[in-house]
């Protein structure tokens, strides 16, 4: 199963969306939950979260920029 949320992951990181039908009948599953993340670009790597509100690398306010 977790081939299968990788896949689904991927496919969103990469733009896919998924038709409305598809994401009525895997609403609340670790399928659609996957994709979520993949479409947002939410990952983990080292055990720090990233997203969209904790951006990969250092911003300019921490290095002093700003």
């Amino acid at each position: 199963m977790k081939a299968a949320y990788h896949r689904v992951y991927l496919y969103a990181y990469g733009g896919w969306e998924a038709p409305r039908w598809m994401r009525r009948k895997l609403a609340r599953s670790g399928l659609h939950r996957a994709w979520l993340c993949g479409y947002y670009g939410w990952f983990e790597e080292a055990g720090i979260k990233y997203g969209p509100a904790n951006p990969y690398g250092s911003s300019r306010y921490e290095e002093g920029l700003t």
